[in-house]
């Protein structure tokens, strides 16, 4: 065979990838966006609305999954380890706040790496729910979304292997026990000063009465 057919079928062949992966990019953007929808639509108490965007991402994931399913190189690339971790993220912040419990990766067919990292990720928006309660003086349900973040990073610190099997899993984890030990700080804070200010309410209704 000539050097220059080797060549062309080469080309031919990255081409081929190279198509499907300028089709495939649009749909996993589209994926990242409707999640950090959802996000926010889980933050209001749009329920409702949350879960149809994730249902719609799963949609647009499946899709994409087919498209890719012509290229082995593009099957093979994680290309879409970014749209599945936000789909976990998204997931699974609606399932804790909405219904206090976890979303399997199975629901959605999500692979194991973009799971346990959206997971990590799950963190800084229980942070998030937490701290809207806190304002809103709503401090059990503060110490339910702290315990659902300790049980998120407690598992995930478990799976202690090095960053080549999964990537970037161990930073988030140090992020995540960061943003825990400061929730548990405004926690323990808030239920000081609500302490102190039924303490002070009490007080002054007994003076009222002694007088």
């Amino acid at each position: 065979m000539e050097f220059s057919v080797i060549l062309q079928d080469l080309r031919d062949e990255i081409d081929a990838d190279d198509k499907v992966r300028e089709k495939i990019l649009p749909f996993s953007r589209e994926a990242v966006r409707k999640c950090s929808e959802s996000i926010k639509k889980t933050h209001k108490g749009s329920y409702k609305d949350a879960r149809k965007l994730i249902s719609e991402v799963y949609e647009i994931i499946e899709r994409t999954e087919r498209e890719m399913s012509g290229s082995d190189f593009m099957m093979k690339s994680r290309s879409l380890d970014v749209a599945y971790q936000e789909l976990a993220e998204a997931a699974n912040l609606l399932s804790i706040v909405e219904q206090g419990k976890i979303t399997s990766n199975h629901e959605y067919k999500i692979p194991s790496r973009p799971y346990l990292t959206g997971l990590a990720d799950v963190i800084g928006e229980l942070r998030r729910a937490a701290l809207d309660s806190l304002r809103q003086d709503n401090v059990l349900r503060a110490e339910n979304l702290l315990g659902f973040m300790d049980e998120i990073l407690d598992g995930l610190q478990t799976f202690d292997y090095p960053n080549a099997l999964i990537p970037d899993l161990r930073r988030k984890c140090d992020v995540g026990r960061s943003l825990v030990e400061r929730t548990r700080g405004d926690l323990t804070r808030a239920v000081g000063q609500s302490r102190l200010v039924k303490e002070l309410s009490d007080f002054e209704k007994r003076m009222k009465n002694g007088q």
